[in-house]
């Protein structure tokens, strides 16, 4: 189920990743369009966002699976952390370009690239803001998992012990068998001797008394 869940965010980050491609093709394609340049830089931003939550819930997810699983997708996380990196200096420098372009050929194009900018930076406040929720709940993932394995390797050791207790408690139990068998053969031994004795003692008593009379 782990598992499921781990090739579900990759897939939408593999598709994210597409998306700011195709988009930053078209970034870099938008020849001084101050509008293109807006719409390209909105989506692109939309889609890095949208990448970084993917990235992060894969390097949550990875943890939880089981040890096969585990390397390889550890591996898969840390590529994928190396490609969002690249496709963030990426849209940096053609984001750049494209700004640069577009003030050459428009004097009013500073004025949308501002407002534009100063949306996408209350956007990106309001992301960093969701970025930090999200790595306290992941401080917290991680803090309950780890809870969970100490937690089960004290069960897991308290199982050894009861497993001890238990051959312990039946070695006692053949060992206090043992000893009432031998306690049973014991008093049976003393009753024979008393009455080999006492037979003794009659055979004496008749023999010595009686007979000779």
């Amino acid at each position: 189920m782990e598992g499921d869940r781990f090739y579900r965010y990759e897939e939408n980050f593999l598709n994210c990743s597409r998306i700011i491609s195709r988009c930053l093709a078209q970034l870099e394609a938008a020849r001084g369009d101050v509008d293109k340049v807006i719409a390209s830089s909105v989506e692109i931003e939309g889609e890095l966002s949208e990448a970084e939550g993917y990235l992060r819930a894969m390097d949550i997810e990875f943890r939880t699976m089981s040890s096969a699983e585990k390397r390889s997708a550890q591996q898969k996380v840390g590529d994928y952390k190396e490609e969002y990196k690249q496709l963030q200096q990426h849209f940096h420098t053609s984001k750049f370009n494209a700004e640069s372009e577009a003030l050459k050929n428009s004097p009013t194009a500073r004025v949308k690239l501002l407002t534009s900018n100063q949306k996408l930076d209350q956007a990106t406040a309001t992301l960093e803001q969701s970025r930090m929720l999200i790595a306290q709940t992941e401080t917290i993932g991680d803090t309950i998992i780890t809870d969970m394995g100490t937690q089960k390797e004290t069960l897991m050791d308290a199982r050894e012990k009861v497993k001890e207790t238990k051959g312990f408690t039946v070695d006692a139990k053949r060992i206090l068998r043992m000893m009432s068998n031998r306690a049973v053969m014991h008093k049976i031994f003393v009753i024979f001797t008393i009455v080999v004795l006492f037979a003794g003692i009659c055979a004496i008593t008749y023999y010595g008394f009686i007979v000779k009379k």
